[in-house]
């Protein structure tokens, strides 16, 4: 490659903005939205003759973010495609913590020490943090990023495992939980974990993009 074309594919690199799935001006936007209108539903529960699980309040966690990444697509495809992966991502966050519930036998060895300090239940929250990301970023995969890097798939887990963490532990230290048992109003702890576990997995997919942006960059440079 001579210097002509070197110094044009540099130029190139810099002047030509970055084409991303996502139009994240949009979907951080819509995603407040989304907060909103969370906040302002949180105490809103099924019939109990219907369900003595809240499947209305897990269920709007995942069709409220999918909405809003639907929302900040480039390309939206079909309706149908777009319908599906809603409904797929409602599904799942409405079951999450049962199979948070279920993943969180891996804490066994340490039962007695969670048990003694009362973590018993920030066990379970980040082990459903943990099964929620990684099940939602299949799904994004599928639907809408088939050729992003399989190691975003650690970001998306790490960075909503250590928001509920931190929550948690915030909650705590100012006296939102006592021994597991939340002492303030439990939908408006659960609104507050999840409105940091959607910015983490939004925080994630715009690191990924920008990650394998910068990657082509260098790789069409050299």
């Amino acid at each position: 490659m001579d210097r002509a074309e070197c110094t044009v594919k540099i130029m190139s690199c810099y002047t030509v903005p970055a084409m991303k799935a996502i139009r994240y001006g949009i979907h951080f936007t819509s995603l407040a939205v989304a907060a909103v209108i969370f906040w302002l539903v949180r105490d809103l529960r099924l019939p109990l003759w219907i369900s003595n699980y809240n499947f209305l309040h897990y269920a709007l966690m995942g069709a409220l973010h999918s909405t809003s990444v639907v929302v900040s697509l480039r390309d939206r495809r079909t309706a149908l495609r777009t319908l599906g992966f809603i409904t797929l991502a409602t599904v799942l966050s409405a079951y999450t913590p049962f199979m948070g519930l279920i993943g969180s036998v891996v804490w066994a060895p340490l039962d007695d020490i969670l048990r003694e300090k009362g973590l018993g239940a920030e066990a379970i929250l980040v082990t459903g943090s943990v099964v929620g990301a990684l099940g939602y970023w299949l799904l994004v995969q599928l639907f809408w990023f088939r050729s992003r890097r399989w190691a975003s798939w650690f970001w998306a887990v790490a960075l909503c495992a250590t928001s509920t963490l931190l929550l948690e532990l915030t909650f705590r230290m100012f006296g939102g939980y006592d021994l597991g048992v939340a002492k303030a109003d439990p939908e408006t702890i659960s609104a507050m974990l999840t409105f940091g576990w959607w910015l983490a997995f939004s925080a994630s997919l715009y690191w990924s993009e920008m990650s394998e942006h910068t990657s082509k960059s260098v790789q069409a440079v050299t």
